[in-house]
């Protein structure tokens, strides 16, 4: 049964198309300044066509799609309704450069998406945005049994890529309507170990920090990094380093040590024979990057003495290294890049971090989303992540898996380090079950999922007793698979700590504790 929209219930008829087309120019020329207008658009598009769904989707260099843009109904899609889309249709308009329309009703297609997801017809084609560095695609889905797809529809479909397309470059001259694409688009091939910092702000869940990080690099105002354990702090610190063009880059590790020598020479350098020990001359790592970036990881573990040090630092840019006994100080210009997991504001109001250091360090702050507030970016990443980890094949998550990893099942706790490890250890066990796999399934992941159900069991069971013990076993289960962490960790480092702790993101000191800690436990 075709489906021909009809002028009287506000859709188009062949015979109406211009005033349809009509009312998608008049929406797109005049409405780029708003922050939405991609989804007006999807919107309008949708109401047209008389279709369930529509999104705009984009191909990273990787081969990986994701949704930026989703709409239905006039509403958001939410994150699992984000993945219900046919990906044999998307990969067929970018291979074919072309508008594919397909209809179950004309021509079945093999596809475990469309027989799951109940889609009856579809159409995609790409977006021809110059300004795009990575290829994007317009998609819609119909759902209704036995829809086919009439000419005009697809004629209306094919105008709309134009002009969204076009919409796109337009607003990139501005900076308003393309931000969504913008976050998504930068991926720079490079060899290097940190990822380019548009890359890293590719996701639609960091959109919300894009506007601080502009601010960072527009100035040179110090920049403080706030967010939980695991959320990528370090790398991101790192890469908006890159990004400001102020070299060396230098990175402290503060926290090892109580120690007000240990700490003043790592940062200041000292003298020979400034301190027992101090057979040589040691330069400090703040005289290394003088006149680039000094990156400061964790620097609320630095303790009350030594935050002395850094703000006369930070106040007159002078040092003196241990044992430097000259009239004048020593002079170097730095950009401050902090980065904690910490409460900074609790602890400047506790009395543990000085106020005055506190404001020197945070000229603009960044604060990181926790993996749980940006859900819809999970399946996107857990597949990058895939295959940066492994390189050798194209990885790739089931359907159930993309919908899983995107729901409110698991609240990721260690965010993005513990999405890493989880997927490596999925992708172990999928090696495992089929050497040539190269699919990543939800029965993979079962074993952390219901560790995680049990934990939310816990907290609200009414039996202490009970919820007490289910507490215990998703604890030990979460101790194993950190010492498997940190055994994969050391393995690949030849045993070597502080190589395995960079890797892990951690202090070297914090890695020491853990595996004297597990090897205590083990001896037991």
């Amino acid at each position: 049964m075709a489906i021909s929209p009809q002028a009287a219930d506000g859709r188009f008829d062949p015979a109406s198309l211009w005033q349809h087309l009509q009312r998608l120019v008049v929406h797109v020329t005049t409405a780029l300044e708003s922050d939405d207008v991609v989804d007006d658009c999807l919107d309008i598009v949708v109401e047209q066509l008389g279709a369930d769904r529509g999104l705009v989707l984009l191909e990273r260099d990787d081969g990986i799609t994701h949704a930026v843009n989703a709409r239905g109904a006039k509403r958001a899609l939410t994150p699992e309704e984000r993945e219900e889309v046919s990906r044999t249709i998307v990969r067929r308009a970018v291979e074919e450069d072309a508008v594919v329309a397909w209809s179950s009703a004309e021509q079945p297609l093999d596809s475990a998406s469309v027989l799951s997801l109940g889609i009856a017809a579809a159409m995609a084609a790409p977006l021809r945005a110059a300004r795009l560095a990575t290829r994007a695609v317009l998609y819609v889905d119909f759902r209704a049994p036995r829809m086919s797809i009439e000419p005009a529809q697809r004629e209306f479909f094919t105008a709309a890529v134009a002009l969204i397309g076009g919409m796109i470059d337009q607003a990139a001259v501005t900076r308003t309507a393309r931000e969504r694409l913008a976050t998504a688009e930068g991926h720079v091939t490079e060899a290097r170990s940190t990822p380019p910092l548009d890359e890293l702000l590719g996701f639609a869940g960091l959109k919300s920090v894009r506007r601080d990080v502009d601010l960072a690099l527009a100035g040179d105002s110090p920049v403080l990094v706030l967010g939980e354990s695991g959320t990528g702090k370090t790398l991101f610190a790192q890469a908006l380093a890159e990004a400001s063009r102020r070299k060396p880059i230098v990175r402290v590790v503060l926290g090892g040590s109580d120690d007000l020598n240990t700490i003043a020479s790592e940062l200041f350098g000292h003298e020979r024979g400034a301190f027992s020990g101090a057979t040589g001359k040691r330069v400090g790592l703040v005289e290394y990057a003088h006149g680039g970036t000094l990156l400061l990881d964790e620097v609320l573990n630095l303790p009350p003495h030594a935050q002395k040090l850094l703000l006369d630092f930070t106040q007159f840019g002078t040092y003196r290294p241990l044992g430097y006994d000259r009239p004048e100080p020593k002079r170097a210009s730095v950009r401050l890049i902090a980065a904690t997991n910490g409460d900074m504001r609790a602890a400047v109001r506790d009395g543990k971090f000085r106020e005055d250091l506190y404001y020197r360090i945070a000229g603009v702050t960044v604060k990181l989303p926790p993996l749980r507030e940006r859900r819809s970016d999970i399946p996107t990443l857990a597949e990058s992540t895939l295959r940066r980890a492994d390189p050798s094949r194209a990885w790739t998550l089931s359907l159930d898996l993309r919908r899983q990893l995107a729901s409110a099942r698991y609240d990721w706790p260690g965010n993005v380090r513990e999405l890493e490890w989880t997927l490596r250890r999925a992708r172990d066990l999928a090696t495992l079950r089929d050497p040539r796999s190269s699919e990543i399934t939800g029965d993979d992941l079962g074993e952390l999922v219901g560790a995680a159900e049990s934990v939310r069991s816990a907290e609200v069971n009414v039996d202490p007793a009970g919820a007490w013990v289910r507490l215990q076993e998703a604890k030990a289960k979460l101790e194993e698979r950190e010492a498997d962490m940190i055994r994969d960790a050391l393995q690949r480092h030849g045993g070597v700590v502080a190589h395995a702790a960079k890797e892990l993101g951690v202090a070297r000191t914090t890695l020491a504790g853990r595996v004297e800690a597990l090897r205590a436990r083990n001896a037991r």
